[in-house]
């Protein structure tokens, strides 16, 4: 199929960019230095905070403005202008934040390089050593009492009180967007927020029209900006309802599917 030229290129990282050692394979560095000498530009986009995306950007040597927690917090590697900032409403948070201090449900609260956790779990200490987040623990039902607005929450639990979660969830459905990534997780932002919305934001202001854009993802959170984007692709190891969406489907993660799409949608190799 022919596609218009390739102007930029999103990426999300996890299940995405990087494989299960989150790593960079070699082939998907070298295919986006190619890409970038042919003046594409290349970004990403993960529901990651900034400060854990900018080694791998500064490993690619990316200008970009980086699209950080799904969305809601948009800058370059300097933060020296914030493209977009979108925090959610302090008091509509404080709100909904109760209900799952009393049901006692995991939460992690994002501001911009920090996460902020009732109490420390090994599943925070782990996240924050391989992800490079510093963390604060508030306390027992603490999280309530937080001053600043957060940009982004996940919420994890089993499966049937996930379920619950997201039901109880609709009573707030005009002040929070709420994704299911998995069945034992979701993830909260700020009504407006998307990664697909960011990436609009990006492109209006560098001038590039969205059917110039290619977007490559794996999970819920990836799908506004694959739908978004003139070319779309979702991962050989992407949710079903992503691949649905999607103009191509590449090889997973491990198989180095992102240098192969580039190699193939810009170059026009197989």
């Amino acid at each position: 199929m022919m596609y218009p030229p390739i102007r930029l290129i999103a990426l999300d990282l996890d299940g995405t960019l990087l494989d299960e050692k989150k790593k960079i394979p070699d082939q998907a560095v070298e295919m986006i230095a190619k890409a970038k000498e042919k003046g594409i530009i290349v970004t990403l986009a993960s529901a990651r905070p900034f400060c854990s995306m900018l080694p791998y950007a500064r490993q690619l040597q990316l200008n970009a403005p980086l699209i950080s927690l799904s969305g809601s917090y948009v800058t370059d590697e300097r933060e020296e202008r914030i493209w977009l900032r979108r925090p959610m409403n302090l008091l509509k948070f404080r709100e909904m934040v109760r209900f799952f201090e009393e049901e006692n449900y995991y939460v992690k609260i994002y501001l911009e390089n920090q996460l902020i956790v009732q109490e420390p779990t090994e599943e925070t200490v782990n996240y924050s050593q391989i992800f490079g987040v510093p963390y604060t623990a508030l306390g027992p039902k603490k999280l309530r009492t937080l001053e600043n607005a957060p940009l982004r929450i996940a919420v994890f639990d089993d499966a049937e009180r996930i379920q619950k979660a997201q039901q109880i969830l609709k009573m707030w459905s005009d002040d929070f967007a709420v994704i299911r990534d998995t069945d034992h997780g979701l993830e909260i932002v700020e009504p407006t927020v998307s990664k697909g919305a960011a990436l609009k934001t990006i492109c209006r202001d560098l001038g590039i029209p969205m059917e110039n854009v290619m977007a490559v993802g794996n999970e819920g959170s990836d799908i506004s900006m694959i739908r978004e984007a003139g070319i779309g692709i979702a991962m050989g190891n992407a949710c079903e309802e992503l691949k649905q969406c999607a103009d191509e489907i590449t090889k997973t993660n491990e198989e180095c599917g992102v240098g192969y799409a580039i190699q193939k949608i810009v170059f026009k190799e197989e």
